[in-house]
């Protein structure tokens, strides 16, 4: 039997320091990124930030934290934005800049690999009820 690995690098979910929530669930995540959930509890505009639908990091964050595929968010996002009834997410094109702008956005929420650290950013831990 031939088993091929993909590559798939670990990542965690973040959020700027202005946001409180550091724990959520994968229901609350996927109303997050799919741009159904605009707010935070306290009232702050969620900003959703990400890379790329075609990168490893991506593929990680959909398959990991909101358990589907990326092809899936993308649908989502693609039917808001034609439909007009919501907005899409903030796209970089690289881990450096989406750390960038997660460090300067107040609201927003990303992820990055792991490896990345950043001492101004908040680490989201998921929880299920």
């Amino acid at each position: 039997m031939l088993l091929l690995a993909l590559p798939c690098r670990a990542v965690e979910v973040v959020v700027h320091p202005s946001v409180s929530e550091t724990q959520l669930t994968t229901a609350q995540l996927r109303a997050i990124f799919s741009m159904r959930q605009t707010r935070w509890a306290d009232g702050q505009a969620i900003q959703v930030l990400v890379l790329p639908s075609d990168t490893a990091e991506h593929n990680s964050f959909t398959r990991n934290y909101l358990k589907m595929f990326p092809y899936q968010l993308d649908a989502i996002w693609h039917r808001q934005r034609y439909s007009g009834i919501g907005g899409t997410p903030q796209l970089f094109p690289s881990v450096d800049a989406l750390l960038n702008a997660l460090e300067q956005t107040p609201g927003a929420i990303g992820y990055l690999p792991q490896s990345t650290r950043s001492a101004e950013l908040r680490v989201v831990t998921l929880h299920e009820k």
